[in-house]
């Protein structure tokens, strides 16, 4: 079994370095090159393993086309590996320890096994740099001191969707999976809710192995819940929306930034009006200075066509215009900061050398100028990325998120392109 397995990483590793045009393959860190490992539950997740490869692989390819680290009074190209830790606490320790062997000085992680991997990254002094998995307790500058985040954190956003909730005097289910993140997004979303004054209830934990959740659906819709707030894993909450509207319940639905997932809208295409009105929280995608440093990224990641020599990703379902919807490149954005700030941190501790926490330790000062504009960058005492300021709400109509208009923040953002 541990053979098979290995293989099979292995084999998702060269094949992504090919593809990458990075050269080399599971061999350490050559001399001239810095290694950034890529683990991601990419086959259980692609999603999630595509975005996080698009903008690494971005970012790297402008680094190295521009001359690369300077560090030390060398040059190094950024080359990155993808191994995909399967959503498995055992595999992912494998990735870190593999990614320990090969000197790598960073390690761009799903999250998802984060709290499983960090003291082995620790102990040879990298950072575990999260860009989707929005579990709270997981960024804890105490306990871990090398896990860093740029995604909106769960308390943050429960606090939000309190604020935004309250007014509209729902009775409130809440429906969330069984992972660490699904059980956070419950802690966090109960407590929020409770200092506005509303209990949650039903509150149903789904199976994250389960394949269907007709009796969870029954649940809610029996308890006369006349809004239902989703916290989980993409492919869990697809199904259960699926679940719930084809057993006649007719709630409004609220959810977390992995509704946005294109799964949860492939998994309902034949049913439109499943998502229309989907409201998730999530991180704003252009900022206060406007848009035009986001649509210059979007820009570049569209001339480097990615997805199957196009420049969109097509997610799977069309509109009513019978026109495709595409996925903008918002989640891009956090690997693509993610790889500059690991060459400005090794740029300003001028080595390529984690030992002694040296790399951990110019991390908490650097900043660079996100792709979207923003200011991104980490400090000793703060480890997240997206402040609670940029949390926004989006809902989906016709396939396609848009800002809601009953928010202020989300009032004043521009619609994003998606067809």
């Amino acid at each position: 079994m541990t053979h098979a397995r290995t293989l099979s990483v292995m084999a998702a590793t060269a094949t992504f370095l090919t593809a990458c045009n990075f050269g080399g393959s599971s061999t350490p860190a050559s001399t001239d090159s810095v290694t950034i490992v890529l683990n991601t539950a990419s086959a259980k997740l692609p999603y999630v393993g595509k975005f996080t490869q698009q903008g690494a692989q971005l970012a790297a390819e402008e680094i190295n086309k521009a001359g690369g680290v300077n560090a030390g009074g060398k040059k190094y190209q950024v080359k990155l590996e993808a191994l995909d830790n399967g959503l498995s606490p055992t595999i992912a320790i494998d990735n870190v320890k593999k990614a320990v062997s090969e000197k790598a000085v960073a390690i761009i992680d799903d999250g998802y096994t984060a709290n499983d991997t960090y003291q082995t990254a620790a102990a040879a002094g990298i950072p575990i740099l999260i860009d989707y998995d929005t579990n709270a307790e997981l960024i804890d500058v105490s306990r871990r001191p090398n896990v860093y985040r740029i995604a909106p954190p769960d308390d943050a956003m429960a606090a939000h969707l309190a604020t935004y909730l309250a007014p509209r005097h729902l009775n409130l289910a809440l429906v969330h999976d069984d992972s660490d993140y699904g059980k956070d997004g419950s802690k966090q979303l109960t407590d929020a809710f409770a200092k506005a004054s509303i209990q949650l209830a039903p509150n149903v934990e789904l199976p994250s192995s389960g394949i269907g959740f007709a009796a969870q659906a029954l649940q809610v819709k029996q308890s006369g819940a006349t809004g239902v707030l989703l916290w989980g894993r993409a492919p869990t909450i697809a199904q259960y929306i699926k679940d719930f509207r084809q057993g006649g319940g007719s709630a409004a639905l609220f959810g977390g930034p992995t509704v946005e997932d294109p799964i949860v809208r492939t998994q309902n295409a034949d049913h439109p009006e499943y998502i229309e009105g989907l409201t998730y929280s999530s991180f704003r995608i252009t900022t206060e200075g406007g848009p035009i440093a986001w649509n210059a990224f979007r820009k570049k990641y569209e001339d480097h066509n990615f997805n199957n020599g196009g420049p969109d990703f097509k997610v799977g379902v069309k509109a009513k215009d019978k026109r495709d919807v595409v996925q903008p490149p918002d989640w891009q954005l956090f690997p693509y900061d993610m790889v500059y700030l690991v060459k400005a941190a090794l740029e300003k501790a001028n080595t390529v050398d984690t030992s002694g926490n040296k790399l951990i330790d110019a991390l908490n000062g650097v900043q660079i100028k996100s792709g979207n504009g923003d200011n991104r960058g980490w400090t000793k005492d703060t480890h997240e990325g997206v402040v609670d300021d940029d949390i926004y709400f989006a809902a989906f109509s016709d396939m396609k998120f848009e800002p809601v208009q009953d928010d202020p923040l989300s009032k004043s953002l521009p619609p994003i392109d998606q067809e």
